[in-house]
C-alpha cells in the first residue's frame, strides 16, 4: 500500500471526502444508514466515492455498463450485487426499490445521453416510499475548468441544459432555479420533497434530495 493509499484511507474514515461530509449530514438530519439499501447507477470501477459510503448501509447494488469494471467491483465490494447492464434502461424495467440512490453521472454529453437528465422521470420507479436521491449538478463552469475539460458546455450540452432546466442561461443555473425543476419532476410522479442540501465536488456538486411517495 502506497502513502497515498493510506492518506486516502485516513481522509475516508474522518469522512472529510466530500461524499463523507454529505454522510455526516445525512446522520445529523436523523438518517440511519445502516437500514438503507443502496444502488449506484454509475459505479465504474468503484475507486471513488462509493468507498465512502459502502460500509455503512445495509445492501449495496452496483451498476456499470463496462463489462472491464466487473472484476475490480467485484474485488473492491465483495458483498455487493454487481450488474453489468445500461442504467438508462435498467432503471425502466427492474422491480427493485432503494432507500438510497447515487447518480454519479458524467459531466457532458455522452452516447446519447446528457449528465442525468434521461434518468428522469423513470427514476421514480425504483425510488422506495422514503429515498435519499442524489445527483450530481454543475450549476456553472469557469475558463480554467473548460480549459483542463474543453468537451464541458459544448453547443448540444447547452440546448439540453436548456430544456431540462427550462431556462434562457443554461450556462449559469442556480441551486434555486435546478430545485424547481426537479420539485416538479416529483410531484408529477407522486412524490414530495422533505428536504435537501448540496455538497461541494470540485465544479460539481452533490444535490441531495430527501424525498417520499404521496
Amino acid at each position: 500500500m502506497t502513502i497515498k493509499d493510506i492518506l486516502k484511507q485516513g481522509v475516508r474514515k474522518l469522512e472529510l471526502t466530500p461524499m463523507g461530509r454529505v454522510l455526516r449530514e445525512l446522520r445529523r438530519r436523523g438518517i440511519s444508514l445502516k437500514t438503507l439499501r443502496a444502488l449506484e447507477l454509475f459505479a465504474s470501477s468503484g475507486e471513488g466515492h462509493i468507498k465512502d459510503y459502502a460500509p455503512w448501509v445495509s445492501t449495496l447494488e452496483l451498476w456499470e455498463i463496462d463489462p472491464k469494471c466487473e472484476r475490480i467491483l467485484q474485488q473492491n465490494f465483495p458483498t455487493a450485487k454487481i450488474k453489468i447492464t445500461d442504467s438508462y434502461k435498467e432503471v425502466k424495467s427492474t422491480s427493485q426499490s432503494y432507500d438510497l440512490i447515487v447518480v454519479d453521472n458524467g459531466t457532458s454529453i455522452y452516447s446519447e445521453y446528457c449528465e442525468h437528465f434521461e434518468l428522469f422521470p423513470d427514476i421514480f420507479r425504483i425510488a422506495g416510499n422514503s429515498c435519499i436521491l442524489i445527483v450530481n449538478v454543475i450549476p456553472e463552469v469557469q475558463d480554467a475548468d473548460v480549459k483542463y475539460f474543453p468537451y464541458l458546455f459544448n453547443k448540444a450540452q447547452l440546448v439540453r441544459r436548456e430544456v431540462f432546466y427550462k431556462t434562457n442561461h443554461p450556462e449559469k443555473v442556480s441551486f434555486h432555479e435546478m430545485l424547481k425543476v426537479y420539485k416538479d419532476l416529483l410531484e408529477a410522479n407522486g412524490f414530495q420533497l422533505e428536504w435537501h442540501f448540496v455538497q461541494k465536488r470540485t465544479f460539481i456538486y452533490y444535490l441531495v434530495l430527501k424525498i417520499k411517495r404521496i
